[in-house]
């Protein structure tokens, strides 16, 4: 990477250089398109944490570096080049790392976590949620929500969701980030879950330039909390959580663009009970379940995941995996978008060991890859939530 920028930065010091040396203002220089436009193709084809860099070089290049046109091609090219990324809390500070997604696979290999240099204050949040293109959902102490983005290091703090129409001090808020790759919109979803047996209500904010405000949407499903199915997926503009409809477990299906809502029922045979987790996650662009039949960290065994293959009339099939067993404990973190079922250790597991990831691929071979990841050795005691194909976004909010 060093020696990209190195060469980018060599390509184009003559730039640089007139900028500096011109007593007319930078606007003079923005006016050749054919400059702008190679230099907004140079700029996308560079990791994230060097346009963070090269943003304090010149006022030209943090002119180009922060057009719409930039952001937007940038974005479109994130997703062919995804990273792991990793989040922790120490010294009262959530901090952001990323390395590269490996794709060829050798046994003991090492990758390298580098830290973003933004952090965010530890009361900012303690809840993080999965990665939507590139932001970031935290939910943090007094009911404060925010949307983060690691690499920018902008945070925006959600306003308070005001309904006259529900007032029970008992109720609970549970925001969701979605976003629609159509309408190119990132939006908001508060589902206020009542402990008085009043109706669940729903609010959608969209992230757009100007002061965000809330909207009251309809349901014509009255969803109940279910605390056994916490996560939720962001796929192809439709996000899906867990709920109760009736004495039913189901999946919420919200369309991000329509913002109309429906459900997915998931059988009698996959099974739910109090020693079941389930857990939501990205299978190859289609919605997967795993179902967590022991303690969630305990010792992997059977793998069992189930995938939608109809939404409309609640078709599941099952898939039933037995890898090597993992020495020490393990969460299952989820699937990266070639294939690789991936696990992470649990924090008390390598305390005394490098911090790894566990690959697994049951089209391939039976068998475990482990990859050493480099740049946690101060953080033996911290619990690392690492999170897959993550999307490098430079969009400011």
């Amino acid at each position: 990477m060093e020696n990209l920028e190195q060469q980018f930065s060599e390509n184009i010091l003559v730039t640089s250089r007139r900028e500096t040396q011109s007593s007319n203002s930078v606007r003079e220089y923005y006016s050749d398109p054919i400059l702008v436009d190679l230099l907004i193709d140079i700029f996308s084809r560079v990791p994230g944490e060097s346009i963070d860099r090269f943003r304090c070089v010149s006022k030209f290049w943090r002119y180009i570096l922060r057009r719409p046109d930039f952001t937007e091609l940038f974005l479109t090219k994130s997703p062919s080049r995804p990273r792991i990324l990793f989040t922790l809390v120490a010294d009262g500070k959530s901090l952001f790392y990323s390395s590269p997604q490996p794709e060829n696979f050798n046994d003991n290999s090492t990758l390298v976590a580098t830290r973003y240099r933004t952090s965010f204050p530890q009361s900012l949040g303690y809840c993080f949620y999965t990665p939507v293109y590139g932001l970031a959902l935290l939910h943090g102490y007094n009911k404060r929500s925010v949307i983060c983005n690691p690499i920018t290091g902008e945070s925006l703090t959600l306003p308070e969701v005001e309904d006259k129409s529900n007032r029970d001090r008992e109720a609970e808020e549970t925001f969701y980030l979605g976003y629609d790759p159509i309408s190119k919109q990132f939006k908001v979803l508060c589902v206020t879950w009542s402990r008085c047996e009043r109706p669940t209500t729903y609010h959608v904010l969209t992230l757009e330039p100007g002061k965000p405000l809330w909207r009251r949407i309809q349901c014509k499903f009255h969803f109940m909390e279910n605390h056994l199915m916490s996560s939720e997926v962001c796929i192809n503009g439709v996000l899906y959580f867990g709920a109760k409809l009736g004495q039913s477990w189901v999946i919420v299906r919200f369309d991000v663009r329509s913002e109309e809502f429906g459900f997915i029922r998931m059988g009698n045979r996959v099974q739910s009970n109090f020693c079941a987790q389930l857990k939501l996650f990205n299978y190859k662009g289609k919605l997967g379940i795993r179902q967590q039949t022991k303690n969630y960290w305990d010792k992997v065994g059977e793998l069992v995941l189930w995938v939608l293959k109809n939404a409309r009339h609640h078709k599941w099939s099952k898939q039933t995996y037995e890898p090597p067993n993992l020495m020490g404990e393990h969460i299952f973190v989820g699937m990266t978008n070639t294939g690789e079922i991936v696990f992470s250790p649990y924090y008390r597991t390598y305390r005394l060991e490098p911090y790894c990831l566990h690959f697994y691929n049951p089209e391939r071979s039976n068998t475990l890859t482990r990859v050493v990841i480099q740049g946690f050795e101060e953080f033996k005691h911290h619990s690392i939530v690492t999170l897959l194909d993550y999307v490098e976004n430079v969009k400011f909010m």
